[in-house]
């Protein structure tokens, strides 16, 4: 039996964020939809789904909410202690950051999503 998942970081423009346990990726990929009719399945259809990562990260006096919430074109590292590496690229603020108490809320998307293992 090997390591499981148990921390990680994350990294935008290199730069390593204060992430807090409970953060969530999404590698993106493809959504399909079950298409029946007449009591029976014809198929399925199919939808592009963007990658997408969302986590709280620490508040500090260097935090700058307004430059996060203006970030474009980035690129997103989600690094697993097992030695997992998610690369998104592309990545960009879907909504502008909250500032929870001590903490920042984050929801960003990517073009793609990379896995290094």
């Amino acid at each position: 039996m090997g390591q499981l998942t148990g921390r990680l970081t994350i990294r935008i423009d290199g730069q390593e964020k204060k992430s807090k346990d409970g953060a969530t990726l999404n590698p993106g990929g493809v959504n399909r939809t079950t298409e029946k009719g007449g009591g029976r399945v014809h198929g399925y259809t199919e939808e592009d789904e963007q990658p997408s990562v969302s986590f709280k990260m620490a508040h500090d006096k260097d935090t700058s909410l307004l430059a996060l919430g203006k970030l474009t074109d980035a690129t997103l590292s989600f690094e697993t202690d097992t030695g997992v590496i998610f690369t998104l690229r592309g990545a960009y603020t879907t909504k502008p950051p909250t500032l929870n108490g001590k903490e920042v809320d984050m929801e960003m998307d990517a073009v793609e999503c990379d896995e290094l293992i």
